[in-house]
This record gives structure tokens, sequence and C-alpha cells, in this order.
């Protein structure tokens, strides 16, 4: 029972403003067990889990609560305000994202483009926060309700997508690790040569990797191993907190960095003929496959980035 109790009481706490967080969560914390304590003597016994999830859900939905303690806005109402609010940053948090990640890319392949990159990325920011209010603006006016918020389950609540803004101290998903570590020991094996497998394109050209790729062999495997046991921290204790968020965008911009100095570097990839194939067009399929997949893991990094340095903020 203390432990639905905190969990309901730890989603709260990852969106209340940091200066007022402790004080209101100890607060509410007092205000639960009374209400506990007063159905329990009026049934002479300890509340099922059920039961508690149905004085829990009288409090209402956390992200309902910590909008109480925002600034309110006349535009919209307190009752949308809070969801508008995260709603509004999450869009302008990927939105920067993705700007910096492209002006990045402008930058480093040597295009005059990257100032513009950013000045176009300023602009369709303020025009996505403008369509985001007017859309909240409209919702508020016309009363729209959010089923979310009125049959929500204290026992099943996360966060979820709105865990981007949650503050340092947060639940993680153990789903979301384990699907982590998965790919980082694939990667291992694959990278030690545990696990072999030689692509082969086209017509019968296997690809390679060059010499070029033995500068990266020690630090990337370092890097995924440091983070293996990052991962397996995350899973034994799946809470956020300050110092292991650090950690992790420590991490993540190690990753990011090797992503671009491999995106950078000529001829890490070599064909070789099989019964004779042509390995021209292999070669050349196999690049442009893997510059993209490149940027991909850079942007995604990226994000990652910006919502841990979003969650130090808010600390």
């Amino acid at each position: 029972m203390a432990d639905l109790v905190e969990h309901y009481l730890l989603q709260l706490r990852s969106l209340l403003p940091a200066k007022q967080r402790e004080d209101i969560a100890t607060e509410l914390r007092e205000s639960i067990r009374g209400a506990v304590a007063e159905r329990e003597r009026e049934l002479g016994r300890a509340l099922s889990d059920d039961e508690l999830a149905s004085v829990l859900k009288g409090y209402g939905h956390p992200l309902l609560i910590a909008g109480r303690y925002l600034p309110i806005q006349e535009l919209i109402g307190p009752r949308l305000f809070p969801f508008y609010w995260y709603a509004l940053q999450a869009v302008v948090i990927v939105i920067a994202v993705v700007t910096g990640i492209l002006a990045g890319i402008a930058f480093l392949t040597g295009a005059r483009t990257g100032l513009q990159v950013l000045v176009d990325g300023f602009w369709f920011a303020l025009i996505a926060a403008a369509c985001v209010t007017i859309t909240f603006a409209v919702l508020d006016h016309g009363s729209a309700r959010f089923k979310m918020f009125e049959d929500f389950d204290p026992r099943k609540f996360e966060l979820g997508v709105l865990g981007v803004r949650a503050a340092p101290l947060s639940p993680i998903s153990r789903s979301d690790t384990v699907f982590e570590i998965a790919t980082l020991i694939i990667f291992v094996a694959w990278w030690v040569g545990w696990v072999h497998w030689t692509p082969v394109i086209g017509s019968g050209a296997a690809i390679q990797f060059t010499s070029a790729i033995d500068p990266y062999y020690w630090p990337l495997l370092a890097l995924a191993v440091v983070d293996l046991s990052r991962l397996a921290v995350d899973l034994v204790y799946p809470y956020r907190t300050w110092p292991r968020v650090l950690v992790r965008l420590t991490i993540n911009v190690l990753w990011l960095s090797a992503f671009v100095l491999l995106f950078r570097t000529d001829g890490l990839l070599t064909a070789i003929a099989i019964d004779g194939a042509a390995t021209a067009d292999a070669l050349s399929i196999t690049q442009n496959v893997l510059k993209p997949t490149l940027v991909v893991l850079a942007v995604i990094t990226a994000a990652l980035i910006a919502t841990d340095v979003v969650r130090l903020v808010r600390r």
C-alpha cells in the first residue's frame, strides 16, 4: 500500500516546480495518510489496493495537481493550462534539437547555410508555438475534456511522453532499459567478433571495414561497456537522480561525438568481390546507407542529450 502512495507522489514530484516540490509532496502525503486512516476506521480494516487506488484517484491526476502551482494564463484556463504548458515545451525542445542537428551538419560538412538553418528553425519554432497555443485556446473555449485526466489508474500510471519534461528524480521505464541493453549487447558481440556478419550487396560483393576504423575500436568498445554498466544500474534502481542524469548526458555526448567523427571519416568501408562480382555499385550503395544512418543516430542521441539538459536545469 505504501508503495502505491509513494509511486503516486513520485510521479507528482517530477512535475512540480523545484522550489515547491518537497513541501507540496510532504503536505499531500500527510493528507493522503489522513484520508486512508479515516477510510480504514470506517471499514474496520486495512484498505485493499483497489480501495487505495480509489482514494488516490479522488485527489486527481498528478498533471492537474501540478498545474495548480504553475503560472495561470488568461488565454488558456487552469483546467487545460498544465497540459498546454508541457505540450508547448515538448514541441519547442523537438524543434530546437532538430534545428541544432541540421545546423551542425551544415557547419561540419563545410556548407555555409548553418546560420540560415538556425534562423529558419527559430521562426518555425515560433509558428509551432503559436499553433499549439491557438489549438489549446480553442479547446479551452469549447470546454474540451480529456479522458486521461478522469479515468487514470494510480496503480498503472506512468508519465510516458510527458516524462520528457520530468525532473531528475523520476521513474525509468524498465522495458526501455532492457531494449537498450539488448541493443548494446548485440553491438558489442558484433564489434569484438563474437558474432560474424558480413553484408553481401548486389550480385555478391561483400562489404567490410577498412583500417580507417582501427582508431575507433577501443574507444567505442570502452564506451559501450561503460554504457552497459549505467544501464545495469538503471535496471536495478529504475529512478533517475541528478548524478545519474549527468552520467547519461556525458555518455551520450561521447556517442554523439563518435557519430560525428565517423561521419567525417572517409574510406571506412571497402567492397570485396565474390565470384567476380562488381564492387563499385555495392560500395556506393553501402556508403549511401551508412551516412544517413549515422545522421539518424546523431539526431536520436542529440534528442536524449536535450532531455537530460532540461532535467538538470529543472533540478
